[in-house]
């Protein structure tokens, strides 16, 4: 009788584990087709760097203090906000993607897989590619205007 009972307690545990990592395939395919914004990471003369959407290599900001972007009016029209849906919400309501609670840009000037701007002490701040593991490059870098 007992070997029946863990024959019995054994399929069951199975069966819950089962439907426990389906739960969990089926929430990440929700969440990865809600439209956010999809990263990735190519090579640059800087090492790997995160690149957005579009294909350009993304940037923080010195100036922002957690995930609170202070780039705006002229500044976020040479540096625009990589945006998306989520949470992270600019003064103009707008959602912007954040990496490792650093809100991300372009530079206005880049092109496609081409870092135009690293190391670069624009308005108020210091601007930095970044790294995969979410940090900020701090390679010298040269601004190609």
């Amino acid at each position: 009788m007992s070997e029946r009972r863990l024959m019995v307690w054994s399929r069951l545990v199975a069966a819950i584990a089962i439907v426990g990592v389906m739960a969990v395939v089926a929430m990440s395919a929700m969440a990865a087709s809600s439209g956010g914004a999809r990263l990735s990471v190519h090579s640059s003369e800087f090492g790997k760097a995160v690149f957005g959407p579009s294909g350009k290599v993304v940037y923080v900001f010195g100036a922002d203090h957690g995930s609170v972007s202070r780039c705006y009016g002229v500044c976020a029209a040479a540096w625009p906000p990589l945006l998306t849906t989520g949470a992270t919400k600019r003064k103009n309501g707008s959602v912007q993607v954040t990496y490792n609670g650093h809100p991300l840009y372009y530079y206005s000037a880049d092109k496609v897989g081409k870092v135009m701007c690293q190391h670069a002490n624009m308005h108020g701040g210091l601007w930095l590619i970044i790294k995969p593991n979410g940090q900020p490059n701090m390679a010298q870098g040269k601004m190609h205007m």
